[in-house]
């Protein structure tokens, strides 16, 4: 399919989250491998995802509307300029099969562009016009016949209206006098890659192993020593599926390529295999294949020692960190979880964890080098309480709850798949598709 996302952006500004809202937008198209021209004013010049070589460029006049009295004052100038847009935008209108623009049909200041646009939408009535809106709606207006303002108040031929939250969206279907339920209501989608500058292999970890789908999602960088008691995670972590929760655990396991790491790593997934976890939902960084985007040297080098910049971006994606360690002097990795916002669920049998990290989190008996548990009835049945309770905790500690709501529905895929894909293919079946 091939999309035209209309803009009239001169400049792109950081810190004007429109710009950012449409970068998360071609990115989206990108991977959904739509062929994309994106249209912006004369001057502008594009960095990070406006400028991806895949992408066509347009360019328009800028002509913008400073006052209403413009109009009356200089009606011929504004047909003028409106004509120049066209010119311009018509080849983007002859090729594309759907054309997304942002605020061009709310602004009064684009008003020459929401015009040009309509008379093209009646010039080319294949094209499907979606028109995203990114300011509080307006009170109906009513303009003689004829008045060019009226644009902003009256049904788009072709077009649906698009709002990022379903409590405003009849205030925009009165605005533009359509019926309520035509409001298409799509999330803006947050790129965590890109959000938070992942390095290029944390990047491809997010794509490839599909990391931000998981209910309870945790990494243990880790030297497969057993006294790191790895496999007590493992346990842990077939609880919570067979809980209820969906699951995903990352080993970062460095300096374990030795052949006693390995069978500890084959005793571990054999153990999970047994418990019910699917390979997807353990994964070790030693067995990870060649991945698209990361260079041959840094994925060997991943291969024996993940770098710590991608631990730190791990964790801004986890939402638990499970330390089992039989014997720790402190456990910086503790520290850098918490710091990230993590649940940090912790080794009660080893008591000076208390004394680092404090009651704030919450502590398993997992059994030490100084202490042994001896569970009753069983391990598996005292994991399964303890699965409970981390439910439990990720469902009703605000913070945790809405870190994970984000990873897990207003990611690149999740949007796309629940509203924003269905709505550019055709198959869109009313707003509440989008308002997840």
């Amino acid at each position: 399919m091939h999309v035209a996302v209309v803009t009239t952006f001169v400049e792109q500004f950081e810190a004007f989250s429109l710009c950012n809202v449409v970068a998360t937008q071609l990115e989206m198209l990108r991977r959904a491998g739509h062929t994309v021209t994106f249209v912006a004013c004369d001057g502008f010049v594009g960095r990070g995802g406006f400028a991806v070589p895949s992408l066509r460029h347009l360019r328009m006049p800028v002509l913008h509307v400073q006052r209403e009295t413009d109009l009356q004052d200089r009606p011929a100038a504004f047909r003028s300029d409106i004509d120049f847009i066209k010119g311009r935008l018509r080849p983007a209108a002859a090729t594309c099969d759907v054309a997304i623009t942002h605020d061009i049909v709310y602004l009064l200041q684009h008003l020459a562009y929401h015009v040009a646009c309509r008379e093209l939408a009646l010039e080319f009535p294949r094209v499907r016009w979606l028109h995203w809106i990114h300011s509080a709606p307006e009170g109906h207006r009513v303009f003689g016949r004829g008045d060019p303002r009226s644009a902003r108040f009256t049904p788009f031929p072709f077009g649906t209206f698009v709002y990022p939250n379903e409590t405003d969206a009849a205030r925009v279907a009165r605005q533009f006098a359509v019926p309520a339920d035509s409001i298409a209501v799509i999330p803006h989608a947050v790129d965590l890659a890109d959000t938070f500058d992942f390095h290029p292999l944390s990047r491809a970890l997010l794509e490839h192993c599909e990391l931000d789908r998981a209910d309870v999602l945790a990494i243990y960088p880790v030297r497969l020593d057993r006294g790191k008691q790895t496999e007590k995670v493992v346990r842990l972590f077939a609880e919570l599926k067979r809980a209820g929760a969906s699951v995903q655990l990352l080993v970062m396991n460095f300096h374990s390529t030795g052949a006693h790491f390995l069978q500890y790593r084959t005793e571990i997934r054999a153990e999970a295999e047994r418990l019910g976890l699917a390979h997807a939902e353990l994964l070790f960084t030693n067995e990870l294949p060649a991945l698209d985007g990361v260079p041959e040297s840094i994925m060997r080098r991943a291969n024996v020692e993940v770098p710590r910049r991608v631990v730190q971006d791990m964790f801004r994606l986890t939402n638990v960190y499970v330390h089992p360690s039989a014997s720790e002097t402190y456990s910086l990795v503790c520290q850098e979880a918490a710091a990230a916002g993590n649940l940090l669920i912790l080794n009660d049998d080893f008591p000076a964890m208390r004394e680092i990290y404090g009651d704030s989190a919450m502590y398993v008996k997992f059994s030490s080098a100084l202490f042994h548990t001896t569970y009753q009835p069983s391990e598996q049945a005292y994991y399964a309480e303890v699965a409970r309770e981390i439910i439990a905790q990720l469902e009703y500690t605000p913070t945790l709850a809405q870190r994970t709501r984000i990873r897990q529905t207003r990611n690149l895929r999740a949007v796309y798949e629940q509203s924003f894909g269905p709505l550019l293919e055709g198959t869109w079946q009313g707003r509440q598709a989008g308002a997840g």
